[in-house]
């Protein structure tokens, strides 16, 4: 049975309070198969046994998806009617592109430092195309930036992806250290990624709680991170291809 055949009837999701709802949601998104929580390539990093291909095609495409996300980014700021929210979405998406907040630099050219330091041609990585694991998960951002509710796609980022960021990131932070002698300059992508999203715990409650109103809604934000989480999940699998 697949993972969306056990979501509940909508009737029961809206009368679940906000933290029902998204403790629901997370515990889907931690199956296996799905989402980056205990992923494969995780545990495999921790072991050691994750070759340098393997890690070239997994950062290719990874950074191939975060390059090409950030314009629906800028779609959910256009049709989201709250000034404070798209206050947030702004702030958020000039971090994402320049590192202004965190005096860094563009998150995708963090990655890319990653991949260099991998070994990687970089020039090459900029200029490849997507899998279509990768085309996938980039083309539900763009389905939800544009044909779902505002609140949708960043539920779905928020609850199933940036809520696991902390645990995930911090156990790859550390494999790196161990088993690839990556230096903390190296890590700068994933260490600052750890710091950002543990200030977002509290974010997916506050948007099921103030926006997502109707068991309409909740099946909608149900529906799409559980998607969302799932094709994360595969994107990061391709490694396997390598």
């Amino acid at each position: 049975m697949a993972v969306t055949d056990l979501a509940p009837p909508k009737a029961e999701l809206g009368e679940m309070t906000p933290a029902e709802l998204v403790n629901l949601i997370r515990a889907e998104c931690s199956r296996p198969g799905m989402g980056m929580y205990d992923h494969p390539i995780v545990n495999e990093m921790e072991a050691g046994t994750v070759t340098i291909p393997q890690l070239h095609l997994f950062t290719e495409q990874f950074y191939l998806h975060i390059s090409r996300m950030l314009p629906w980014i800028g779609a959910i700021y256009v049709r989201c009617p709250h000034e404070d929210v798209r206050t947030t979405l702004v702030k958020n998406l000039a971090e994402e592109c320049t590192g202004s907040y965190t005096d860094t630099d563009a998150h995708p050219t963090l990655l890319l430092e990653f991949a260099k330091a991998l070994g990687s041609d970089t020039d090459q990585i900029v200029q490849a195309e997507q899998l279509p694991e990768g085309r996938r998960v980039t083309d539900y951002f763009e389905f939800m930036g544009l044909c779902r509710e505002w609140f949708v796609p960043l539920s779905a980022i928020g609850i199933g992806l940036e809520s696991f960021v902390p645990e995930t990131f911090t156990r790859i932070v550390a494999a790196m250290r161990e088993n690839y002698d990556m230096t903390d300059e190296q890590l700068i992508f994933w260490t600052m990624h750890i710091i950002a999203d543990e200030e977002h715990g509290d974010e997916g409650i506050e948007m099921v709680s103030e926006y997502a109103l109707t068991p309409d809604a909740r099946k909608q934000v149900f529906d799409c991170t559980v998607e969302t989480s799932r094709l994360f999940h595969d994107l990061w699998n391709i490694y396997k291809a390598a």
